[in-house]
């Protein structure tokens, strides 16, 4: 079993931040092999590993607790593969699915980051093209009209430059110009937020030939990147 730490936001910061390629993917076996240790475990096994707490004695406790701390997992190993360097997020899919299925089981709120992960995760199969464009189109529409606080602009960016490779994919250019107008928007409204290099990560791929490749040299880009490094300059002086 996977100390319990592997399954907090620490950790995941650690995944992203200090972890080698090798240790992302040793992380990431360890939190899969987990998984099915928890999917086949009998109940005493289940409860040495600290899954079942005292108090689960009934098939529903039980149950509940386990489908509970699976959507736990699942949703730290999607984590996981969405900063792996390099990105492995296609492989999140079966396990985004499931994130996403135990959250209508719960009947909440639609879960935006859960279904903008799965989007980016199927956006490049052709056979799954209109089910991305849909996740995209409704997660952003949902996103846009109740928020999601924890999205972050890193997500929100990031999964904002993938819709708008699939929209031209799909000869739908005017909009797809919108998403990568906003995106330049954002930038200039936050210069300081994140580093170039941060950005560069996030909306540009290493195929990309069209306005996604020349945001940052987009004139409003760098002058906003000059004006902001005028203006820290300007304070320390």
């Amino acid at each position: 079993m996977p100390p319990k730490h592997y399954l907090t936001s620490n950790f995941r910061v650690a995944f992203e931040e200090y972890f080698k390629p090798e240790q992302q993917r040793n992380a990431v076996d360890v939190l899969k092999d987990h998984i099915v240790e928890v999917r086949d475990g009998s109940e005493e096994q289940l409860r040495e590993l600290g899954v079942l707490r005292p108090q689960d004695t009934s098939p529903e406790q039980i149950e509940q607790r386990i489908a509970a701390y699976l959507d736990k997992c699942y949703w730290q190993l999607s984590q996981f593969y969405r900063y792996s360097v390099p990105c492995r997020i296609a492989e999140a899919e079966p396990y985004l699915r499931e994130v996403i299925g135990y959250a209508k089981t719960k009947g909440g709120k639609t879960d935006v980051t859960p279904a903008l992960y799965l989007a980016v995760a199927i956006h490049g199969t052709p056979e799954k093209e209109q089910e991305a464009l849909s996740l995209f189109t409704d997660a952003f529409a949902d996103f846009d009209a109740n928020g999601a606080p924890a999205l972050g602009p890193r997500s929100e960016l990031w999964a904002r430059a993938h819709w708008s490779r699939l929209l031209r994919r799909l000869a739908r250019v005017p909009e797809a110009e919108a998403q990568e107008q906003f995106i330049v928007d954002w930038i200039v409204g936050h210069p300081l937020v994140l580093p170039p290099a941060k950005l560069q990560a996030l909306v540009i791929d290493k195929n990309d030939d069209g306005p996604l490749k020349e945001i940052l040299t987009h004139p409003e880009v760098v002058a906003a990147f000059e004006q902001a490094r005028e203006r820290k300059e300007g304070g320390r002086a």
